[in-house]
């Protein structure tokens, strides 16, 4: 997304991501060769854990490769998706049901969306 932007914010899983990246698109084409968008992504996240107390501390691996081309369409499940889709579409990629329910839990209790409800911004997902 970080990359192929003009294609990936066309997606509707995207929506609303559009500002992070106009925060953070300078910073990663600036760095683009020293640490790709992947790597920077990942290492972003261990440093936000790091900002919460009793999260685990996870480690940073670097060398993740530059992206090649902009993601396919639909890989990420619509939340008007049943849950069988949903469940299917991450047990493709080797996501248990737990592991999905943490997952989706746990990133929407920290998120908020800004182009759900029209007119509010950072609205809980939960």
């Amino acid at each position: 997304i970080a990359t192929f932007n003009e294609t990936e914010l066309t997606f509707p899983a995207n929506l609303g991501i559009d500002d992070v990246l106009d925060d953070l698109g300078p910073f990663i084409l600036k760095h683009a060769n020293t640490v790709s968008p992947g790597d920077f992504i990942q290492l972003a996240g261990a440093v936000s854990l790091v900002q919460c107390p009793g999260a685990p501390r996870i480690p940073f691996f670097m060398g993740r490769a530059q992206p090649k081309a902009a993601s396919p369409p639909n890989l990420v499940p619509q939340p008007t998706d049943s849950i069988t889709t949903i469940l299917e579409r991450f047990s493709s990629v080797g996501f248990s049901p737990a592991e999905v329910v943490a997952v989706v839990g746990g990133s929407h209790s920290v998120a908020g969306a800004d182009d759900v409800v029209p007119n509010f911004q950072g609205i809980p997902f939960d």
